[in-house]
């Protein structure tokens, strides 16, 4: 049962803490962008030749961080919860950007994989970041400061992957590892020196009393015991799902725009007053920008939307709305389409996971918000394993519009779901309101 909430001004220093752990998020993010992308590369350098085995080890390398995550994240939450999130969030930016650093000097494929799973057991970067801003944010304004929190990830996957290419043509793979490690610890250390762990007051709490406060279990044990924090984070992982299923297959979309195409394999563009014919990886790129472009616009206007209209029902039209465009991205005949529709999913998509942490952040018992969002990363992370197995299996049953198809049914069931069962957070439908009474 809620009670009296303090007002914005009770924590003044939310909104400097906001604009460092946001630094924080896009320097850290940005920086795993800077390699990733290109860990095929790295994978050769390693010599494995076989395109075929390359892909393997990819996949395997990728499955391994994704695999520590989910184990590891809602243990790191209920830590977070008894020894402050702030040491959450600097331990996660220290030990992604020193893993990153060794996997720089690997010499070989399986040092890779043992690297890439203790990076993701130790990482967690926007789980830890997104409870350190529930945890220091007065909850009338979580939802926008969350939303804020979601463009620093949005705009480090947009703008990491460009960045990250020029600095491996222009220094070399290995030094991008490096040069990545020295991004992490840039973040960390501004972190440290400008960010400060202060409750809202009256909403959890001292540090003193918090360390005393219930083992990890019975941390994790209370969230889980919330019923709509349970329903939200099952919620928060079919979005996830949306995005992570249909990932691996909008290349080859592209790819056959282009095999349909006359000419050298490339695909055509067209846009008013302008047209272009590109090779099929600039023309992925460009899917990808625009999908961070629209998501970020998107995550601005959740607050707004969120205050006006209830998180609940925000979220829920957003996922709706992107259910109903997936099945057109299967219709789809060129790039032209195809773009525009994805930017279209991006604005409506880039809105849900934000509104979703509002609702988990206001729904979260007080000094709980570590183990809650623990247990959101461990969501996100077995979207990122399971997604691309479903999207894949789905492609080979029925063809990659099959995939588009799939899940575009999964997200309208899941919006229906969440239209029924899930509530308004009673800090966001009092705001709303307030301006009546006012």
């Amino acid at each position: 049962m809620a009670g009296a909430r303090p007002a914005a001004h009770a924590a003044p220093g939310w909104r400097r803490n906001l604009v460092f752990i946001w630094i924080g998020v896009f320097v850290g993010l940005m920086g795993a962008n800077f390699v990733f992308p290109f860990i095929p590369f790295f994978i050769q350098d390693l010599g494995v030749t076989d395109e075929s085995r390359v892909a393997f080890y990819t996949g395997i390398t990728a499955s391994a961080t994704g695999l520590s995550l989910t184990l590891t994240a809602p243990l790191w939450g209920s830590l977070a919860d008894r020894f402050g999130r702030k040491p959450m969030f600097l331990r996660a930016l220290v030990g992604a950007g020193l893993l990153i650093g060794i996997m720089g000097i690997a010499q070989a494929v399986w040092q890779l994989i043992i690297l890439r799973f203790l990076m993701g057991a130790f990482a967690g970067t926007m789980g830890a970041a997104a409870a350190l801003v529930a945890a220091t944010t007065p909850k009338e304004q979580v939802g926008r400061a969350l939303g804020t929190l979601q463009t620093g990830q949005f705009a480090a996957n947009m703008l990491g992957p460009v960045l990250g290419g020029i600095v491996a043509s222009s220094l070399g793979i290995r030094e991008s590892f490096i040069f990545c490690a020295a991004l992490y610890g840039i973040a960390a250390i501004l972190v440290f020196f400008f960010v400060s762990e202060t409750p809202v007051a009256g909403s959890e709490p001292g540090p003193a009393a918090r360390r005393s406060e219930g083992s990890l279990l019975e941390n994790l044990r209370v969230v889980i015991g919330e019923r709509q924090v349970v329903l939200v984070l099952l919620f928060l992982f079919v979005l996830w799902l949306s995005t992570t299923f249909v990932r691996p297959v909008m290349p080859l979309s592209i790819d056959k725009f282009a095999a349909a195409a006359p000419g050298e394999g490339r695909v055509h563009l067209e846009l008013p007053g302008a047209a272009w014919d590109l090779r099929k990886e600039a023309a992925t790129g460009i899917v990808f920008a625009v999908i961070g472009l629209t998501s970020t616009i998107a995550a601005l206007s959740v607050a707004p939307l969120g205050e006006r209209f209830g998180y609940r029902n925000t979220v829920v039209a957003a996922a709706l709305i992107t259910g109903l465009l997936y099945p057109l991205v299967a219709l789809a005949q060129g790039l032209t389409a195809f773009l525009l529709l994805f930017g279209a999913v991006g604005l409506f998509q880039g809105a849900m996971v934000p509104g979703t942490n509002a609702l988990i952040a206001a729904g979260t018992p007080d000094g709980k918000q570590g183990s809650a969002f623990g247990l959101a990363a461990s969501m996100q992370s077995m979207a990122l394993l399971l997604g691309p197995l479903g999207g894949g299996f789905t492609s080979g049953v029925g063809g990659i519009g099959a995939v588009y198809i799939v899940i575009g049914v999964i997200l309208v069931l899941a919006a229906l779901a969440a239209a029924m069962l899930v509530r308004e957070p009673e800090v966001f439908a009092g705001r709303r309101r307030a301006p009546a009474r006012a």
